[in-house]
């Protein structure tokens, strides 16, 4: 890390980066590590959102707080959840632009200067998703086996940034109210929707790379991807609500077909990995489903 002495936490704000932190204590070093490593002729700040840890989290942030002025803990505990926080986060930050990324990955060499200098051409901006350097080789393709290295879309409808490498101005994100608080996964998809539907460009940025951990038990691979299967159907609903084209109601159940198909792939540790995501998937549209009052398998 810099010489804390070389600091200022006074210094004039450009970009500010925002992270919502929940019982990260075991990787929120390694991200701070990475972001103060960081250079850019700008002046930036890095905000940590803590959504209730109680592993030490806290006491991760304030020690690199202490070393370095930039970083600043917020208390952001009073109600649960990554997009409550980041909102949280993004209200004390002093930015006029902000980038998100979460506290277990790590940003790429370069990646705060690609986030800045893209935030003073455009409004709104993603970056890559490098899925390998810090996930073990049997969960290499656990979400298939092309990463995230181009513009992702919502079932071709529209393109979203993961809330893991986003980039937006903070007088845009007011527009757009921010993240909906409601929702406990998919608060990302869902605020680029609503920048697609009054006509914002979601601009792709191949230096602003992030690697992204995967989680590293069978048990929390089934959970995320049940979350986010959950999603799907109410971003389907939302479409549809406004008069815009919506997915197939019915495109998920060749997912139910894979399933039947890649049994045998249950023998080895990468095969029940990507059956368990797959699988996950198709149970959360079920759900999201019946919660959302859309059909969305």
């Amino acid at each position: 890390m810099p010489d804390a002495t070389d600091q200022r936490s006074d210094a004039i704000v450009e970009l500010s980066i925002v992270i919502a932190a929940y019982d990260a204590a075991r990787t929120i070093d390694d991200q701070l590590r990475a972001l103060l490593d960081q250079e850019w002729k700008g002046g930036w700040e890095v905000v940590v959102a803590d959504n209730g840890s109680s592993d030490g989290t806290r006491e991760a942030v304030e020690r690199a707080a202490a070393v370095d002025g930039r970083i600043r803990l917020l208390d952001a505990s009073d109600r649960r959840g990554p997009a409550h926080a980041r909102n949280r986060g993004v209200e004390q930050a002093k930015g006029t632009s902000i980038a998100f990324c979460d506290a277990d990955d790590v940003v790429g060499e370069g990646w705060l200067a690609a986030m800045g200098d893209a935030l003073r051409r455009t409004p709104f901006v993603t970056g890559p998703q490098e899925h390998q350097r810090l996930n073990p080789q049997w969960l290499h393709g656990m979400y298939g086996t092309v990463p995230a290295r181009e513009l992702q879309t919502f079932a071709g409808i529209f393109a979203f940034g993961p809330a893991a490498n986003l980039g937006i101005r903070r007088e845009l994100f007011k527009e757009l109210g921010g993240f909906d608080a409601s929702l406990s996964v998919g608060e990302d998809v869902d605020l680029c929707l609503r920048a697609w539907l009054r006509g914002e460009h979601l601009e792709y940025v191949p230096e602003a790379v992030v690697h992204y951990r995967y989680r590293g038990s069978l048990s929390g691979i089934w959970r995320q991807a049940v979350q986010y299967g959950v999603s799907r159907p109410l971003i389907a609903r939302r479409l549809a609500q406004v008069g815009r084209p919506v997915p197939s109601r019915w495109s998920g159940v060749r997912n139910w077909v894979w399933l039947v198909r890649r049994l045998p792939t249950l023998r080895s540790k990468a095969g029940r990995a990507r059956w368990v995501v797959v699988a996950g998937g198709s149970v959360g549209r079920i759900i999201g489903s019946v919660r959302s009052r859309h059909l969305a398998l």
